[in-house]
């Protein structure tokens, strides 16, 4: 572990995952971790796709740049709206050289599942209708974006939509049954009990956690696009990676996985303070674009 990473783990405070914290809780809690200000060159601009308030991004480098990332950002379904999260689309700007699009999906619990949900699906129906080549596009997901993503993808797939070039997940959490998630103790950011609390909050009794459309882990991934997870020795929800990754490979689907010794939930998120664990990890999913998505 990295003196940089070691100074941030001091910082986090030893309840960030109280098991008793309800959404209020956890939307304070994360604020210091997000509204960073951008540089000056980077390029915001806020639009709809599919009636579904977006961010786009860029910066003077790649403004008249090919490649789109969809990204859905993290925040346990219940914090992190668009405007606390410039800072993150700036990242993956500079670092993956693309464009990125993130829509601003609606938040639990006051809009429990299915609506982000449904954000995300028509936001992604938006900019296929705007004349991006389906083939450009690489949909991220970050924690809970992970099972946004997916769930967008196989609602997609079934609606007859063209896929994306391909899938990178940021420690994505696919398994809101919490059935084997591990508290090791050394996941600042998740133990089991509060991302129980944070999936019921979504979930609100609409839809089985086991469901595919929540829990992608337990989906038929027949006609997904190739796959990137990358996943932390130490993250609480690292399991639901695992399952899914063996669902891809019965399924077909091409699937790349990466675990990262001593690494944390959400440790990609570190990049902007230098952490070299984090950003060697962007270094690896920018290679990895360069490869698939031309």
């Amino acid at each position: 572990m990295s003196p940089e990473l070691q100074r941030v783990l001091e910082v986090i405070p030893k309840d960030f995952a109280d098991p008793a914290a309800d959404y209020r809780a956890v939307r304070t809690m994360f604020a210091p971790f997000h509204g960073h200000p951008v540089p000056d060159d980077f390029e915001i601009t806020i639009g709809t796709l599919g009636g579904v308030r977006v961010g786009h991004y860029c910066n003077a480098v790649t403004r008249s740049a090919t490649r789109t990332v969809f990204h859905c950002h993290g925040g346990a379904f219940v914090s992190c709206p668009l405007d606390v999260y410039h800072f993150y689309a700036e990242m993956i700007v500079r670092l993956t050289q693309s464009k990125v699009v993130m829509p601003d999906y609606r938040l639990a619990p006051e809009h429990p599942y299915p609506c982000a949900l449904d954000d995300c699906v028509f936001a992604y129906r938006g900019l296929l209708a705007s004349g991006v080549d389906p083939q450009s596009i690489c949909v991220f997901g970050e924690s809970c974006g992970g099972s946004l993503a997916l769930g967008m993808l196989l609602r997609a797939r079934d609606a007859g939509l063209p896929m994306p070039r391909c899938f990178v997940s940021l420690t994505g959490w696919f398994d809101l049954t919490v059935a084997d998630t591990v508290d090791n103790g050394r996941d600042p950011f998740l133990t089991t009990a509060w991302i129980r609390n944070r999936a019921r909050e979504y979930l609100a009794g609409a839809i089985a956690p086991d469901d595919p459309l929540v829990s992608p882990a337990y989906a038929d991934l027949r006609g997904l696009p190739p796959m990137y997870l990358q996943i932390a020795q130490y993250d609480t929800v690292r399991e639901g990676a695992i399952k899914l990754a063996a669902s891809a490979i019965r399924d077909g689907v091409e699937v790349l996985v990466e675990s990262w010794p001593g690494m944390i939930q959400g440790w990609h998120g570190l990049a902007n303070m230098q952490v070299p664990e984090a950003l060697a990890a962007w270094r690896h999913i920018a290679e990895y674009l360069d490869r698939v998505v031309h």
